[in-house]
């Protein structure tokens, strides 16, 4: 078994990989910095320039391009660090052996060296040693025993700190001109730096590498930016090569499909040709009975007749003449000769589909889709399908369909030549959407390709659909499918629409029992697809599956921790995923955990920071902040998720960007704040700072007009759902 190396033998090895110019493969000659710190020998950069037809200088292995100073390479800055290595280097190789160091400080005597001093980089003997620990020449020196040298030399070996010295007047540069950022002498403060601000390099020096090591935050977060592109990367990577895999499964798949099809139906005709074969050869082998009998009988009959006149008397003959030519006459009539020709021919033939062997020739092909998964309303949007085989593919189809409104918009395909085709469309309304590409009947892989349609704020306040025949709807939220929860009051139920609108199930449990609701009127959805509502008249908060099963119910009447006198409004936080249930009647909020056990609440009666008069609902941010509706202050507050006031935008009035009875607030993915108004029945859309962005609505009953907008809920792409509670309608808007 091999031997181990040893801690000094590894760490020489590790310096000695890094003392190499990957230009010559020779150790580092007077090595040189580029500006994407890459370090070469300066006669290696140097031939690099001589060889560049403009006399650039590139860096062989990224490419970047350094520019030169006007001394040319020899201008650019050293890099230190190398020679720092190089040090390095001589101690360890000096190291590997440490039975036959000798003091490097003694000059008359051959001592064991048993230290080495960090600062002095020398190894040093025991006398040596005393004489650091005891001299003031040497305080602050770092002594430390070999076998620690050889554990952690690297670190302990720093570079030697000698002061450069002045090219101008060869004095020791000590000072640092602030204005130059150049190292200058003392001679130099007069003369070229006279007045110029300057100090010690030791005083300044913290300050400046703290500076430098700042101005490294941003190259370590585009580190980290590269490091998670890499592994994105190698992810992508192994993403296409399963992907090409299934392509040729499917591949595989589909062409053993077409050969057991055409294997199926040689087998038919086969069997359909020999079925036929055989009825020809029936139907002949009958015609050849008949010929045969024909035959039989004229034979019998030439037979007979010649030789009854060639045996029998003359008497004999006469006598049956008359009966034997009527019976010849009579043979010969009854003779067709059709009869002899064959009835069957052989004029079956096999007729293949030259449109088949055509279509086998190029059947199927490969293509490359690129379908923007983001787009905005009334924006042309370009998406693109590319054929590796121009020559054997037919021109792509393709539908684009909302997802509410279930209409089609048109899609133009226009080709740009290589096998390559451009489908163009123009989203009309905003929210989830789709968009199928068929090629030769068949979508492609991937079809439909989901697509969200974003709403510009400034284009918002278009009815797009409308959800009729509702009781009193108070509450409406969505889930992760898209599906529309509505809280009809009216009802005593909680109904779950399709996108489109379609009604899909109830949550129908009227009555005052645990569990049983009497008046739901807020509703949200937390992370698991769990529907949370809450039931005003039973005072309670009620948790369902996304199927309808109950998981929970917590509360009862009063003013303890849990209890309620008027719940209204609920929302769940995304951040820390507690529930927070507006207390209409009490001024308050509950906060409660994930599985509805009380956190805490907070609020109280008044108009003063952090108090409510008849708050009814509340919403939350994407930093996890809460807002909440003030009624009678008509006013919006931000809180922090524990209840800490932040903030609050409030402007009395029926002007824009004024409240008046703020009911409902949602907040949407871009920290939009949308405010249902029922004293100016309309929805108001502000920045998380309250600046005023949007309003739509008026009081009435036609589209677009609300009676006590009482909740709203807003999607991923910007399509605003409102309960028109007076109208006994869920409007969405884009």
């Amino acid at each position: 078994m091999a031997e181990r190396p040893s801690a000094a033998q590894e760490a020489l090895s590790k310096v000695e990989d890094q003392l190499s110019c990957l230009v010559c493969l020779e150790p580092y000659t007077n090595p040189r910095l580029l500006s994407c710190f890459h370090v070469y020998c300066q006669h290696c950069l140097e031939d690099i320039v001589a060889h560049n037809r403009q006399g650039q200088l590139e860096c062989p292995k990224c490419r970047r391009p350094t520019p030169l100073p006007p001394t040319g390479v020899s201008g650019l800055q050293a890099a230190f660090n190398i020679h720092h290595l190089f040090d390095i280097q001589e101690t360890l190789k000096k190291v590997k052996e440490p039975q036959k160091l000798a003091c490097e400080k003694c000059v008359k005597t051959t001592r064991k060296a048993t230290s080495f001093c960090r600062q002095c980089t020398k190894f040093i003997c025991e006398k040596c040693t005393d004489m650091h620990k005891e001299w003031e020449e040497f305080e602050g020196h770092e002594v430390v025993t070999i076998e620690k040298v050889e554990g952690d030399l690297i670190r302990l070996v720093s570079p030697k700190k000698t002061s450069p010295r002045c090219p101008k007047h060869d004095e020791n540069m000590k000072l640092f001109c602030e204005p130059c950022g150049e190292l200058i002498c003392i001679h130099c403060t007069v003369q070229i730096h006279k007045d110029h601000k300057y100090c010690v390099i030791a005083d300044t020096f913290e300050s400046h590498k703290k500076e430098i090591l700042d101005s490294l935050g941003p190259v370590e977060k585009q580190l980290e930016a590269t490091d998670t592109a890499l592994v994105n990367l190698d992810g992508r990577h192994a993403e296409i090569v399963e992907h090409g895999g299934k392509i040729a499964t499917n591949i595989h798949s589909k062409f053993d499909e077409i050969h057991q099809a055409l294997y199926a139906r040689e087998g038919e005709l086969m069997a359909e040709l020999e079925c036929h074969t055989q009825q020809h050869l029936k139907s002949l082998s009958a015609q050849r009975e008949e010929v045969e009998i024909l035959q039989t009988q004229r034979s019998s009959c030439l037979h007979f007749v010649r030789e009854s006149i060639r045996t029998g008397s003359p008497g004999d003959v006469l006598k049956m003449k008359q009966g034997v030519v009527k019976q010849v006459r009579e043979l010969v009539d009854t003779f067709d000769p059709n009869t002899l020709e064959p009835r069957e021919t052989t004029n079956t033939c096999f007729v293949p589909s030259a449109q088949l062997v055509k279509d086998c020739k190029k059947f199927g092909a490969l293509c490359c889709v690129n379908i923007p998964q983001k787009a905005i309303a009334d924006q042309k949007v370009t998406a693109y399908c590319r054929f590796l085989s121009p020559k054997n593919s037919a021109p792509p189809e393709a539908k684009f369909i909302s997802k509410i409104t279930d209409k089609a918009t048109k899609c133009v395909v226009k080709e740009r030549g290589k096998g390559e085709y451009e489908i163009s469309y123009q989203p009309i309304v905003g929210g989830a959407s789709e968009l199928i590409v068929r090629v030769g009947g068949e979508e492609v892989a991937g079809s439909p390709f989901p697509v969200a349609v974003k709403t510009p704020i400034d284009k918002l306040g278009t009815v797009i659909k409308t959800i009729n025949d509702l009781k009193r709807p108070y509450g409406v939220a969505l889930n992760q499918a898209g599906e529309i929860i509505v809280a009809e009051d009216g009802a005593g139920i909680v109904s779950i629409f399709s996108p489109t609108g379609d009604k899909l199930r109830t949550l129908d449990t009227r009555g005052t029992a645990v569990g049983e609701m009497r008046s739901p009127r807020g509703v949200a959805v937390d992370g698991d697809d769990n529907i949370l509502v809450v039931d005003r008249y039973n005072r309670r908060l009620l948790k369902f599956s996304h199927g309808g099963d109950l998981i929970a119910a917590v509360g009862s009447h009063g003013d303890g921790p849990g209890q309620f006198n008027n719940p209204s409004g609920v929302c769940v936080n995304s951040v820390n995923g507690k529930v927070y249930v507006v207390d209409n009647g009490a001024h308050c909020l509950h906060i409660f955990n994930s599985d509805l056990t009380f956190s805490s609440k907070f609020g109280s009666y008044g108009s003063g920071n952090g108090q409510f008069n008849y708050p009814d609902d509340v919403a939350s941010d994407r930093s996890g902040c809460v807002y909440v509706v003030d009624y009678y202050n008509s006013r919006v507050q931000v809180f922090t998720p524990d209840g800490g006031y932040l903030r609050q935008f409030v402007m009395r009035g029926s002007g824009n960007g004024e409240l008046s009875g703020p009911v409902s607030i949602c907040v949407d993915s871009d920290d939009l704040v949308y405010v249902g108004e029922y004293g100016n029945d309309c929805v108001s859309v502000f920045t998380c700072e309250g600046v005023f962005l949007k309003s739509f609505g008026s009081r009435g009953s036609g589209p677009g007009q609300f009676i006590s907008p009482y909740s709203i809920a807003v999607d991923q792409c910007g399509v605003v759902y409102v309960s028109d509670c007076g109208n006994n309608r869920v409007q969405i808007f884009s």
